[in-house]
């Protein structure tokens, strides 16, 4: 259901930024520091949305966890799990002598 939802989101960008570049076809030059060419604003729009297009598919490949690197986290995450279960049980103890010295204390 996710995927469906970030599918129809995101042809709906398209579809605006299809429209924006359509609305925009005078030529325009481009600066590159060297040289100076004229071409239709249409076409910067269009090469500027596949080239951000491009870096996102680059970093988002990143993204993806093997199957061992998530059995080792999910391993790690149980130790420490365990550890704090058993830290926070020593505490819970440890305040419990101290209630009952407290209790006693001001019994006296």
């Amino acid at each position: 259901m996710n995927k469906q939802r970030n599918l129809v989101i995101g042809l709906i960008i398209v579809l605006v930024l299809v429209i924006f570049a359509c609305l925009n076809t005078e030529p325009v030059a481009i600066n590159f520091g060297f040289f100076q060419p004229k071409m239709p604003l249409i076409i910067v729009l269009v090469i500027m949305l596949l080239l951000g297009a491009l870096v996102s598919l680059l970093i988002g490949k990143g993204e993806k966890v093997s199957p061992d690197v998530k059995k080792a986290l999910a391993k790690q995450k149980k130790e420490l799990d365990n550890k704090y279960q058993s830290e926070i049980e020593s505490k819970d103890k440890q305040i419990a002598e101290l209630k009952k010295v407290n209790n006693s204390e001001a019994t006296k």
